[in-house]
This record gives structure tokens, C-alpha cells and sequence, in this order.
């Protein structure tokens, strides 16, 4: 979030100095809470291992994500999905939580990976609190989702595009917001990420300031529909963190465009989070000050957002009951819109760009029974129009959620449309589903 003059204090190299070099901290590391004992900051490599070591050691907690779009120098971009049952698609609600848009703001990182560490081998240990969470959310972490710009140290990506000024709604063609819209691989990946899991809470972590932000990030846009939720939600995050921690709308923090948060909020009503840590006023800035000594209040600050996730009343429900082994999937596609930005043809006009949600769910109880935490079909409506800026909106479209009942083929056997808002639970009727699931094809 900060402007690219204010870096960390951090050796500017390619990559930060690497862990598991002999130090004679550790033990104070891990008495400090750090889930991991490091004492210095990763490289890739690092990052990679740690990953993967969860998904090996682990396999009925965690699973890998490979997202699909490789960084503009073909690095890949890596993270795990968290659950008890994990591999079951069983409709739980979703907490995603991602480091890094920002390659040199290395304690963000480092913050998120500590965290799906502690809650896996917490979860592992047996510890109830933790897995009772597990039992009814899920949690997708992403540690460095600007992997080039992290490896060499700087803020931007390859293409010295702010990654975080790259999200196509209310997007303008800064210096930094990259040549168009969800130009950058590593947008587009968020965008996948966001738009195939029902994230009830988005979280990207920042340094190096000490706020909480939430849409909008224009003061002309007026507060968000659910801006009573996100400030709630950002009020205790920010209280954990601190007294010197304010939780307020983005914009008015400072004022910009493309930032993941606006696209997240206004496409999936998902509670979409900014997190800013960083130390008081006149403290060095280093891996002790910015890691270790905040670990546990982010670590409090993180299972508040998963609670939040995990709470019935922040999401919709769609309930019913179809054939065992059926794949029910959910989709919507709908326009959205950039700033007004001058055009090739002279014109002065927003650009238009679709946003397609789905996700699936797989009836797997035997007698067809089936759950499905999903974000609200009701969207809000955003200040960014095709003829321009029209701010202080307080509606929501009404854009049902396409439902269909599908054979693991993809045969589709019965679509439905379903209106579901915030706290609701509709009830679906997939008896033509049920009828002709194990009928023989003609």
C-alpha cells in the first residue's frame, strides 16, 4: 500500500537473507510463538519447501494449489488449502489470505506462512479450537503472490506493474496500474482464486504501515453497502494488532484505483481486508521487529477473520438434497467497469470486463443430503458504470446463482436459479436431478 519511496528496511538484494543459518536465537524465536523457529527471512526456495512440507507431512489437512498463470519471467505461483477432509469439494465457507501483492514488503510473507504453519500443526496436534474451525471453514493461504517482484527485491512486478493497482474495476492507466486491466499474471491469478472459491473473507497482508483498510478506495464512490460489516470486522483486527492501529475505508487512508480489495468486494460481497502492520513510530524495522514481535497478535487477528468466515450469519446457504455422487455446480457472469480513461478513439469512457464466479460441490452423504456456504447471489452495486462514476450507490443487483446438478461426465441433468442473500437458507428441489441420475443415457 505505501508509495514506492517508503521501503523496508531490508538489505536490497535480490532475495532476502535466507533462513536456517546457525543463530543462537532460535530457542527465543520459538518461546516468542513463532510457529517455525526462523530467524530470517525466506528466499523462494524457502517458501516452496515450507509448502510443500505441509502438504507431504499433512495430506489430510492440506492440499497444493498450483494457480494457473505463470509470472512474465515463467516463475510459478504457489499456495495450500487448509481443511479437515480437504480433498472433499463439501461447501464449506472460505478465508482466503494472501502475502505479498507488493514483492519487497517482506514481513507480509512472512506473516501468512507462519500462519498456515501454526494452524496446521495446530490442527495436527489435536487442538479443538482449531479444529473445530476446520470442521466448518476452509482456508486458502498464498504467501508470495508477487513472486518476481519478490525475488528481486522490489515492489513491482517484471513489468514494473503495481500488481496491486492492476484490478480492472475502477482501474486507470497510471504509471504503475500496468498497460490494461488485469494486464499481470499475478491479478489474473487472484481473480481465479477469488472467483472458484466462496471466500466469505479475503484478506491481503501489507506492510509497512499500521491500519486496516476496506472498499472503496475513491472517495467519490461513497461507502460500501456492507460498510457496518467490513468496519466491524476491521475495528477487532485493528484492536488486536494494537492502539496505534485505525480501521477505515481505504480511501481514506489515501486515494488510488485497481486495488484487489474493491474488485473482491464488489464482484463476490466477500469482507475484503487490507492489513498493514508495521512497527511504532522510531523502531528499527527488522525481521525481530516485524516478525516475531507481532506473530501473535496477527496470529489472534487471523482467527478473528476465520471465525468471521466461519460464522452463518456473514453467508448465504444453499441446502437440498440430490443424488449421491452428483457434482452440483454455481455460476454467474456479469460486466464490470473501469474509470473513465481517455481511449484509442479519442473517446473518454470506462472499459467493460466480464467477472465469471463458480464453484462446485460434490453430493457425497449417502442419502443425497447436502449443505453449501456460498456468498450472497445479491451483489452490490458499484460506483464504476459503463457511462462513467456514479457514487454513494446503496442497492444490490439481483443476479441469481445458476445452479445445475451435473453427472461426474459434466451431463447437465436439472439447472435452477437461486436468490440467496446474506444470513438466508434456500432450499432447492433437484428432483428431476434426482429422477434421472442413474437412468441410462438414450
Amino acid at each position: 500500500m505505501l508509495a514506492a519511496a517508503a521501503v523496508l528496511a531490508v538489505p536490497a538484494v535480490a532475495v532476502p537473507a535466507a533462513v536456517g543459518a546457525a543463530s543462537p536465537s532460535s530457542t527465543a524465536a520459538e518461546a516468542a510463538g513463532l510457529p517455525s523457529g526462523n530467524t530470517a527471512y525466506r528466499t523462494l526456495a524457502d517458501y516452496e519447501a515450507d509448502l510443500a512440507e505441509l502438504v507431504a507431512d499433512h495430506p489430510d489437512l492440506v492440499k497444493p494449489i498450483t494457480l494457473p498463470y505463470p509470472t512474465t519471467s515463467g516463475r510459478t505461483v504457489r499456495g495450500v488449502e487448509i481443511s479437515t477432509n480437504v480433498d472433499a469439494a463439501d461447501g464449506k465457507p472460505v478465508f482466503v489470505d494472501v502475502g505479498m501483492h507488493h514483492g519487497n514488503e517482506f514481513p507480509s510473507g512472512e506473516l501468512t506462512m507462519e500462519f498456515a504453519i501454526d494452524l496446521v500443526e495446530s490442527a495436527a496436534a489435536g487442538d479443538p479450537y482449531v479444529t473445530g474451525l476446520l470442521d466448518r471453514a476452509r482456508v486458502v493461504v498464498v504467501p508470495v503472490v508477487n513472486v518476481d517482484g519478490f525475488v528481486r527485491g522490489r515492489r513491482q512486478t517484471d513489468t514494473n506493474t503495481d500488481m496491486n493497482r492492476n484490478y480492472g474495476m475502477g482501474w486507470l492507466p497510471i504509471p504503475t496500474g500496468g498497460v490494461a486491466p488485469w494486464s499481470e499474471p499475478e491479478t489474473r491469478n487472484m481473480e481465479w482464486l477469488l472467483s472458484t472459491r466462496q471466500a466469505v473473507v479475503f484478506n491481503t497482508q501489507h506492510t509497512c504501515i499500521q491500519v486496516v483498510l476496506y472498499p472503496p478506495l475513491q472517495l467519490e464512490a461513497g461507502p460500501a453497502q456492507d460498510v457496518d460489516r467490513l468496519h466491524a470486522l476491521a475495528s477487532r483486527v485493528a484492536s488486536i494488532y494494537g492502539p496505534g492501529y485505525d480501521a477505515l475505508p481505504s480511501a481514506e487512508d489515501y486515494e488510488t484505483t485497481g486495488e484487489a480489495i474493491d474488485w473482491a468486494y464488489y464482484a463476490t460481497r466477500g469482507l475484503a481486508l487490507t492489513t498493514e502492520t508495521c512497527p511504532d513510530a522510531g523502531v528499527e524495522r527488522t525481521y525481530q521487529t516485524q516478525v516475531l514481535d507481532v506473530y501473535d497478535e496477527h496470529r489472534e487477528a487471523m482467527f478473528t477473520m476465520l471465525e468471521t468466515a466461519a460464522d452463518p450469519a456473514q453467508y448465504a446457504v444453499i441446502e437440498g438434497k440430490g443424488p449421491k455422487g452428483a457434482v452440483l455446480r454455481i455460476t454467474k457472469a456479469f460486466d464490470m467497469y473501469t474509470s473513465p480513461y481517455p481511449q484509442p478513439d479519442g473517446s473518454t469512457r470506462p472499459s467493460s470486463f466480464t467477472t465469471t464466479l463458480t464453484s462446485d460441490l460434490d453430493i457425497e452423504s449417502r442419502n443425497g443430503k447436502f449443505e453449501w456456504a456460498v456468498n450472497p447471489s445479491y451483489r452490490p452495486i458499484p460506483a464504476y458504470q459503463e457511462d462513467g462514476i456514479h457514487g454513494f450507490q446503496t442497492g444490490f443487483y439481483e443476479e441469481p446463482w445458476i445452479l445445475t446438478c451435473e453427472r461426474p461426465d459434466g451431463t447437465v441433468l436439472q439447472t435452477v436459479p437461486v436468490n440467496v442473500d446474506l444470513g438466508e437458507t434456500v432450499t432447492v428441489d433437484l428432483k428431476e436431478c434426482r429422477r434421472d441420475f442413474h437412468r441410462s443415457r438414450p
